[in-house]
């Protein structure tokens, strides 16, 4: 690769990080941006409304909605993959293929990338749903791929990660761990996070496709996608402990422990204002101060939470297994809104413009935003 080709690629990463944030009435990729902060500065109403919702049938969706150019995209594990009117809530077009999709997809510059059960990453045009081009990794993708860049990142659960030319798809390198990845590249200036279900994090060049040092020792598997706020990246593992790691140097800043909030991770943590927040099998909810890893707040849910949280501004939003979509002040974890539905959550909500966005276990989208008037 050349050289101008590595100081565009550090370029954009820097800028999309500077902020942390997604670029407004976009929700691009399943945790929000290219840091995996699962977070963004639009502030939500403090009471919201039903907007409209579209039952889409099926076996139910389990993955998060990503949004951009006032579209909603989204797969489930039928193998379909649908675009929707993130106004009105209709449908624009759908896909049907022999397959199925657990992971989010990502959407960049009117192209939907999106992986399915048998390791296919599709390009599809946004406005069409046309197939431009695919990639066929050896094993199931689990995670939205990361753009930086004229590349994308692509992680498989077999043990590889792809770069990869948006245009066309072509790979640009490969870099393998030797277990299953089935968290999303996570990018912090040219380096990617990567936790592997080998018990190691891995640092990685993303203009050569090398280690950056050794992989950082975790307590055990992880299958969550790293978040990086500022100088730090956080990794949630199997064995229930939150790792901080400096991104400069990759030392071990602190790690928290308490097997009542949460004895295995199965998400990803929202960060964003120095507050790291997430969400347990244990039925919990709770935020951690960023530098030290101390409990700010804890909330008890009436079931576990399968998704990962979401930061809002300075609302938190949940949605649980129940089918309660929850939100929480970020300061005081205060509920402050709540809607239930019929049937449950798996995927994470998306927030843009004021709006949430999530889709249920049982196949329907719900829109929720400021009641109208």
């Amino acid at each position: 690769m050349h050289n101008l080709n590595r100081i565009a690629i550090a370029s954009v990463a820097g800028l999309l990080l500077l902020t942390g944030d997604v670029r407004a009435g976009e929700w691009p990729l399943g945790r929000g941006d290219v840091a995996g902060t699962g977070a963004t500065t639009t502030e939500l109403a403090a009471d919201l409304s039903l907007l409209w919702e579209l039952s889409l049938g099926g076996i139910g969706f389990e993955s998060t909605p990503v949004i951009g150019n006032n579209s909603i995209f989204i797969g489930d594990p039928d193998g379909r993959v649908f675009a929707i009117d993130l106004m009105t809530g209709k449908e624009q077009w759908r896909v049907e293929l022999d397959t199925g999709f657990v992971a989010a997809a990502t959407y960049h510059e009117q192209v939907v990338y999106i992986g399915d059960y048998d390791g296919i990453l599709h390009a599809l045009d946004a406005a069409t749903g046309k197939e431009k081009w695919l990639f066929k990794t050896e094993m199931e993708i689990s995670a939205s791929p990361t753009f930086i860049g004229d590349n994308l990142l692509v992680t498989s659960q077999d043990g590889n990660l792809y770069c990869l030319k948006r245009n066309s798809g072509e790979l640009v390198w490969k870099y393998t761990t030797g277990d299953q990845l089935r968290c999303g590249a996570s990018l912090a200036g040219n380096r990617t996070y990567l936790g592997g279900c080998d018990g190691k994090l891995h640092v990685v060049d993303v203009s050569k496709g090398t280690a950056i040092g050794e992989p950082i020792p975790l307590d055990g598997p992880t299958g969550s996608t790293p978040s990086v706020l500022g100088s730090t990246v956080f990794v949630p593992t199997h064995g229930g402990r939150l790792f901080a790691f400096d991104t400069g140097t990759n030392a071990e800043q602190w790690q928290f422990f308490d097997p009542q909030l949460s004895q295995e991770f199965q998400n990803n943590v929202a960060t964003a204002n120095g507050v790291v927040v997430a969400t347990s099998r244990n039925k919990h909810v709770f935020a951690l101060d960023a530098k030290s890893g101390k409990v700010l707040w804890d909330s008890v849910l009436r079931k576990r939470a399968d998704s990962s949280p979401v930061i809002a501004g300075q609302r938190v939003v949940v949605a649980a297994a129940d089918g309660r979509l929850i939100m929480l002040d970020l300061k005081t974890g205060a509920e402050k809104w709540l809607y239930e539905i019929k049937g449950g959550f798996i995927g994470s909500p998306a927030v843009v413009d004021g709006k949430i966005v999530v889709a249920s276990d049982k196949g329907t989208v719900f829109c929720f935003g400021p009641k109208v008037q």
